[in-house]
């Protein structure tokens, strides 16, 4: 299964009426979904694991799986993009809270320092990986974008998100990021690393003042059925919503976290009481 080459367009409601009805199941190629079972989290921390080490970004381990104690939090959103049954691309949104911060603090806690002086919402995008050799490259571009629309109609102030230098103008070019830290050498993943923002008021404003604020909301999942992509109603939902919606539950369980702990021990031994004592409130049993 593949999608015409497309280069993202500022589209309007002229959307035909045909493009708005629900298309057959057979009639789409990729599903774009908020992930709403622990076994798709797994399956996603699987994708994540096996791109990582095959890029020489993480080492193997017994689960082969990738996970750090900011997928734990509750409010930890994990969007996916689905061919059939499969997850062939992940991405994870992590809102910034006082007890576990951000992946970014490890590098740009002072770029965060400033943000959260003035008492600014974060949410940082992070863990992005895709099957290449299953998910084209104009999907990709697309469920990257999204990700980024779906950031932008949540109630935050500010969308951040830390890449390899080498991708900076194709994040900039779907993502309307900015430069928010200089280029710095990322340890855990053994390559370097610079930091992305999107002021999300700015971005509204701009999306509005050309239309397209109202045209995402009530054309988006026509356009991408348009693509032959499905996107479900979690998604949709936050669309067409006339108030930003909070953060939804993180869908993990007790027994998937246990499963886990082993692959994030090193993650653990950093973690604060607070952490721990919000992680035993949110996840009853755990053993942690």
């Amino acid at each position: 299964m593949t999608l015409e080459r497309h280069r993202w367009l500022n589209f309007t409601n002229s959307i035909s009426r045909e493009n708005e009805c629900l298309q057959q199941t057979e009639e789409i190629d990729y599903l774009f979904k908020v992930a709403d079972s622990a076994c798709e989290l797994l399956e996603s921390y699987h994708l994540l694991y096996h791109e990582y080490v095959n890029a020489g970004y993480a080492r193997e381990n017994k689960n082969e799986i990738l996970v750090t104690k900011h997928h734990l939090h509750p409010k930890t959103t994990v969007l996916l993009a689905k061919s059939e049954s499969s997850v062939i691309s992940t991405a994870t949104l992590v809102p910034d809270s006082n007890q576990f911060g951000l992946p970014m603090d490890d590098l740009y806690g002072k770029e965060l320092g400033s943000l959260r002086r003035q008492r600014r919402k974060v949410v940082e995008v992070c863990s992005l990986a895709s099957s290449t050799q299953r998910f084209s490259r104009s999907g990709i571009q697309n469920f990257t974008r999204l990700l980024f629309l779906y950031c932008v109609f949540q109630d935050v102030d500010d969308v951040c998100v830390m890449v390899n230098p080498k991708h900076v103008p194709i994040y900039k070019r779907l993502c309307e990021l900015e430069l928010f830290g200089a280029e710095k050498h990322y340890h855990k993943v053994n390559a370097p690393a610079v930091a992305l923002r999107a002021d999300v008021a700015a971005v509204r404003e701009r999306l509005g003042s050309n239309g397209l604020l109202n045209s995402y909301r009530n054309t988006l999942d026509s356009h991408y059925q348009s693509l032959r992509i499905a996107l479900c109603e979690r998604i949709t939902g936050v669309f067409k919503d006339q108030h930003f919606p909070r953060f939804r539950p993180n869908p993990l369980d007790t027994s998937l976290i246990n499963h886990i702990l082993s692959d994030i021990i090193e993650d653990l031994q950093d973690l604060s009481l607070e952490c721990k004592i919000l992680l035993r409130s949110s996840y009853p049993g755990l053993q942690i």
